[in-house]
């Protein structure tokens, strides 16, 4: 549907952008597929962003994929919760929460998400055409 030209910000009343619904029924290689082809990370539903969503599936994963794409991990929903607040203390995606709230990204990383941030949907097919070492586009396109 993504290669066909399908909305990647369509909306559904009860769960939100696809990119929402596939975290909320952990799935992670959809996850993949949409952040790849350009789904906004941090678009929230009721204030309630993917990460939120992953967060409550305790996929780390996810989070880990999230956050590598730009995810907002202090961002709060309708009920002023961070995705943090939705996960047991001391489990594996609590713990990988607490890394990214501790530890800033790299300036590496966040050079890659502004970028795919500017270059919005079309970033693959971009990116591979711009006159730069492979190593570089490889990191562009998250491989």
């Amino acid at each position: 549907m993504i290669t066909k030209g399908a909305s990647l910000e369509a909306y559904d009343l009860y769960y939100g952008t696809p990119l929402h619904v596939a975290c909320a029924n952990d799935h992670t290689p959809a996850v993949k597929a949409l952040l790849n082809a350009g789904a906004k990370v941090n678009y929230a539903r009721l204030h309630k962003t993917a990460l939120h969503h992953a967060a409550k599936v305790k996929s780390v994963d996810m989070i880990d994929m999230l956050v590598e794409f730009g995810a907002n991990i202090y961002a709060k929903d309708k009920n002023d919760k961070k995705p943090i607040d939705y996960i047991e203390p001391g489990s594996p995606a609590a713990l990988c929460l607490e890394f990214y709230e501790s530890t800033p990204l790299s300036l590496q990383q966040l050079s890659r998400v502004t970028l795919r941030t500017m270059l919005g949907s079309r970033a693959l097919e971009v990116v591979v055409q711009l006159d730069i070492p492979k190593q570089i586009i490889s990191f562009l396109c998250y491989h």
